[in-house]
């Protein structure tokens, strides 16, 4: 058994980070609120975006028009872009997020690898420095990296992002380009899930449109809603209706972005202040079992003080 100096150095010690993890509870639990409150609030605005991006795709199929960024686009099987996948992976700059930024970057490993099974050419995205330097470290090709979010990420830290995605992918660079990231369901639930950016598909928007608005709770009545909403939608489009979907696309696909990105922020702090309450909880367990242990060892040197004194007594005694 450890002396009673061991042990009151390990109780000390425990305490104090005990404090540290404390601050930082309260610190992430104050922005994991800004945050939710920004994932939460630009949620009705993505599902109408998306909607009418599902609306777009489903007239321009009706009306047999195609371009760069839905149906073939007219691209080659011997375009440069053939067989080359950009994979964005949004993580985070920081660690002490618990099983954030893990839960991410085996996703995107495993997808990543599905992919080069099937011959195509992955790149890889690195949106935060911990997926950089995971899949820098399993030999993945980084062909961007997007570092220093703000704690809340705004509109300018992300546009960095949206104008590289739609470059690479007017330039013909990659086939397709898709996003693996953490939505936000709550506070205590964050689940994984990759998304394809580009080139629109009616499924893929159809799921991000499901998961964007949760079946119970707030905002859940965008669900009734939606399906008043639902039916065929005729525009009349002027002066080039592939333009104007075009143009209208390209704009939209940027607000896909920026829900991604809002989901992944508000699930970060949501995961980093449950990761330092369950430390908090931990330290305050550990330093219970310790203080029993000081006890224990603390009675056990006073009785064997005791016992040595009664010893000496009788021993003079007998003398």
């Amino acid at each position: 058994m450890a002396s009673s100096r061991q042990l009151k150095t390990k109780i000390r010690a425990v305490g104090n980070i005990k404090q540290i993890t404390k601050a930082m509870q309260m610190v992430a639990a104050t922005k994991m609120r800004r945050a939710q409150e920004a994932a939460l609030h630009a949620r009705p605005y993505a599902k109408k975006a998306f909607s009418l991006l599902l609306h777009l795709l489903q007239y321009a199929k009706v009306e047999g028009i195609s371009g760069i960024y839905f149906g073939n686009g007219g691209r080659a099987a011997i375009a440069p872009a053939f067989g080359k996948v950009a994979l964005v992976v949004v993580t985070s700059d920081k660690g002490l997020a618990g099983s954030f930024n893990s839960a991410v970057l085996r996703l995107a490993n495993r997808w990543r690898e599905e992919m080069e099974q099937e011959g195509k050419q992955v790149e890889i995205v690195a949106v935060g420095k911990k997926g950089k330097d995971f899949l820098r470290a399993r030999g993945a090709v980084i062909a961007a990296e997007f570092f220093r979010f703000s704690d809340i990420a705004m509109l300018s830290d992300i546009m960095p992002l949206m104008e590289w995605i739609g470059r690479a992918y007017d330039e013909n660079r990659y086939e397709k380009i898709v996003c693996c990231s953490m939505h936000f369901i709550s506070a205590l639930i964050q689940r994984p899930a990759i998304h394809q950016i580009l080139p629109l598909e009616k499924e893929g928007l159809e799921s991000i449109i499901e998961s964007i608005v949760p079946k119970t709770g707030r905002y859940s009545e965008l669900v009734k809603q939606e399906k008043k909403d639902q039916g065929s939608v005729s525009y009349l489009l002027e002066p080039s209706a592939k333009e104007i979907l075009e143009q209208l696309m390209r704009d939209l696909i940027r607000v896909l972005i920026v829900h991604l990105v809002f989901e992944s922020n508000a699930s970060e702090h949501s995961a980093r202040m449950i990761a330092m309450k369950n430390a908090s909880e931990n330290a305050e367990e550990l330093m219970r079992v310790l203080n029993l242990q000081w006890n224990k060892a603390r009675q056990a040197a006073i009785t064997q003080e005791l016992a040595e004194i009664s010893t000496a007594k009788e021993a003079l005694t007998a003398e």
